[in-house]
C-alpha cells in the first residue's frame, strides 16, 4: 500500500458527496502496473465507502464500490466529466 499524501479522508469524503449524481471517469490500480479505466456516475456515498454505477456493463458488473482510503492512497483516481 502506498503512503497517504494529499488531502485528508474528510476532504475526500466531502468531494465525493458533492459528486453524487455526476458523471466521472475513474482509473483503478489493479496491481503490478495494471490499470483499469471506468466511466460512470457516483450513485451514493456512505460513511466508509462510495458506489459508482458504470456507464456500460463490464461483464456481469454494473456497479463498483471503493473506500475513501483507496483514493487517499492513490489506488483510485477520480475525475469529474461533463458528459
Amino acid at each position: 500500500m502506498k503512503k497517504p499524501t494529499g488531502p485528508s479522508i474528510d476532504t475526500i469524503r466531502q468531494k465525493i458527496d458533492e459528486m453524487v449524481g455526476r458523471n466521472i471517469s475513474m482509473t483503478v490500480c489493479r496491481g503490478r502496473k495494471q490499470y483499469k479505466h471506468y466511466d460512470g456516475i457516483v450513485q451514493s456515498a456512505f460513511p466508509r465507502v462510495f458506489v459508482v454505477r458504470l456507464s456500460k456493463k463490464e461483464g456481469a458488473i454494473d456497479s463498483l464500490s471503493y473506500s475513501y482510503n483507496d483514493i487517499l492512497c492513490g489506488e483510485v483516481v477520480i475525475n469529474e466529466t461533463t458528459a
